[in-house]
């Protein structure tokens, strides 16, 4: 029983350091708020490049929406034409059908016409021995027979106008129906044209309706890759949040907790305060600082070790690269090398509190891989004297 409850006990324990170990490799592999924020910048470059977009596609949107308006516009302009048109051709339609039904009447007065001077004729020509001839020559006197004669003439005469008119109003109706007919064949021909005319305009406006959905498809996909990447700024922000908080918990832990005899706390998270190279000459140069270049280093913030001003704070090519100079006001003086570019957050004559970030571990400057490049060193003999960090240092 005992020997199962030990078991136990070890097995608990294992767990527990298990949990510890994870615990530790996940805070030292977390990510530092310098790479958070460079992270965070990203996504705002992104963010903003997708807006921009966004912004461009509602714009042709806008400038096709305003072309739609425009041809529908032209469309009703067309339609109020045809419209008029079409009223035309109807009242066409019905001048024709009236000169039509006017023609009719007419040609029906010249048959009745023509029928009743044939049946005069035929009349005459039954009576035989009775014609225009016998009535002169059966006259009484001149007078009669000039009367007579008068008479027929007037009689032939009134025939002939009488006909002679009818065909002349056959003739005008029968012109003016043709004109009719023609004007009408022009109307229709105008009709068919502005109807052509709108049907090329509504397959136009149908493609760029289209292209206008297909523009708000694409807007709402833009939209919601916004609202995705609004959504993970958020989130950045809550971890750059969450690891200052860290890295100034690790600061105050300064290395587990250390503080020198003379106020220095280590210039990193305790994580990453193992010296990786110190003091050594090297061809003839003297290395008057200490390096430390733990793995996952990368991006890792870099406290002061005391409390001072900021002598410099700028970022070179070659030397320390990125580095920070603070002026402790006690004789000492340290530089913190080889940051990544632009990660500074401290500026010349500044003053900060022990532990406040100056910036983030790099490789910049004459370095063969990421590290912090840490040097002390103090006055009498001016700032320029180096001297072993190893006795400012926990």
């Amino acid at each position: 029983m005992k020997h199962i409850r030990k078991k136990k006990i070890i097995l608990l324990v294992s767990i527990s350091l298990i949990l510890v170990l994870m615990g530790n490799m996940m805070s030292v592999f977390a990510k530092s708020s310098y790479e958070l924020e460079q992270e965070r910048k990203k996504n705002e470059s992104s963010l903003q490049d997708t807006k921009e977009q966004q912004q461009k596609i509602r714009s042709q949107m806008s400038a096709i929406q305003r072309e739609v308006e425009e041809l529908n516009d032209q469309i009703n302009n067309y339609q109020a034409e045809i419209d008029n048109l079409a009223d035309r051709i109807s009242e066409t339609e019905a001048n024709i059908d009236q000169m039509q039904k006017e023609l009719d009447k007419t040609q029906k007065e010249l048959e009745e016409k023509e029928a009743l001077l044939e049946k005069r004729l035929v009349a005459s020509y039954k009576a035989g021995n009775t014609s225009y001839l016998d009535v002169l020559l059966s006259s009484e006197s001149l007078t009669t027979f000039l009367s007579n004669y008068y008479l027929i003439e007037q009689l032939a005469e009134s025939d002939t106008r009488l006909i002679n008119t009818i065909k002349e109003t056959k003739q005008t109706i029968e012109e003016s129906k043709l004109a009719l007919e023609e004007s009408k064949v022009q109307l229709e021909e105008a009709k068919k044209t502005q109807e052509s005319k709108q049907a090329v305009l509504a397959v136009v406006k149908r493609e760029k309706n289209e292209k206008v959905a297909a523009l708000s498809v694409e807007d709402q996909a833009l939209q919601a890759r916004i609202a995705e990447k609004q959504a993970e700024d958020s989130r950045i922000r809550a971890a750059i949040k969450a690891a200052e908080e860290e890295e100034r918990r690790q600061a105050e832990l300064g290395g587990g907790n250390k503080v020198s005899p003379g106020g220095y706390i280590y210039p990193l998270p305790a994580a990453y305060c193992t010296i990786t190279t110190g003091l050594y000459y090297s061809n003839g140069s003297y290395h008057g600082a200490v390096d430390f270049g733990s793995g996952g280093i990368y991006g890792q913030p870099v406290y002061a070790v005391k409390a001072g001003t900021v002598m410099i704070a700028t970022n070179l090519t070659n030397s320390y690269g990125t580095y920070v100079m603070l002026n402790h006001h006690d004789g000492t003086y340290t530089i913190y090398g080889h940051g990544i570019r632009g990660s500074i957050c401290v500026s010349q004559g500044q003053q900060v509190s022990q532990g406040q970030k100056l910036m983030s571990v790099g490789s910049t400057g004459n370095s063969t891989g990421p590290h912090l490049h840490f040097e002390v060193r103090v006055s009498p003999g001016g700032w320029n004297n180096r001297v072993s960090p190893y006795n400012y240092l926990p």
